[in-house]
């Protein structure tokens, strides 16, 4: 009898285990979509969670890695690493519903600012050098009215990178034109022509940049916040 009762026992959690693995994939599956949904397009997509509630609509914790996400009208990030806290899914509609913090890190490749910078229309044959600790120099033959600017030995711009809201600027602190120092009203131009560099206003995620730096090939912004509700809103 004692055997037999240790037997149901063993079972019984046995069933509630596999219940419990296969309610958890399923709530890490929606929040997984929900979060594709604000990111954008990936190449993969990396999701770590703790904290679930019952009924797989809360996290208390998210950690999200995405590579080569290709975003609308933003250069390709190269790799995007967020942690979520406090967050809320709605499961039927696969969509994040509230975020109470959130900070990241976002990689772009100077290859891929470079080919955003030619989809734009803004610079034929651009190309983007880096250095550090946070310098950028991009050159190729600018565009005006859609129209490439014949200039001998094209254009370049040289200057810092900056921070400003969910903006990736440029502060230019010198323009060559051909072989020649470009005036400070042409300067002027042509900083207001390229900027920003990238711009995650329209994207729920994230809500500012905290910090620009150059690491190899590579800009690093460290971000933080969001555009979503700090906390659900119940009737």
């Amino acid at each position: 009898m004692r055997l037999r009762l240790a037997l149901v026992v063993v079972l019984a959690f046995a069933v509630l285990a596999s219940c419990a693995s296969y309610f958890d994939s399923r709530a890490e599956a929606a929040l997984r979509e929900a979060l594709a949904r604000v990111v954008g397009p990936a190449a993969s997509y990396e999701v770590e969670v703790s904290g679930a509630s019952l009924d797989g609509a809360r996290f208390e914790r998210v950690r999200f890695v995405g590579t080569r996400v290709a975003r609308a009208r933003t250069p390709v990030l190269d790799r995007l690493e967020l942690e979520l806290r406090g967050v809320a899914v709605d499961r039927k509609k696969k969509r994040l519903t509230a975020l109470a913090a959130a900070n990241g890190t976002l990689l772009i490749r100077a290859g891929d600012l470079a080919d955003h910078l030619r989809e734009r229309g803004w610079v034929d044959d651009a190309r983007v050098v880096l250095e550090a600790p946070d310098r950028i120099a991009i050159s190729g033959t600018p565009r005006i009215s859609g129209l490439p600017l014949p200039v001998r030995d094209g254009v370049e711009l040289r200057g810092r990178l900056v921070a400003q809201g969910a903006q990736l600027r440029l502060v230019v602190d010198g323009v060559r034109v051909g072989g020649a120092q470009a005036p400070p009203l042409v300067r002027a131009l042509l900083e207001r022509a390229v900027n920003p560099l990238f711009d995650a206003t329209p994207y729920p995620l994230p809500a500012r940049f905290d910090g620009v730096s150059v690491e190899d090939d590579a800009i690093r912004i460290t971000a933080s916040g969001s555009r979503l509700a700090s906390e659900l809103v119940t009737p």
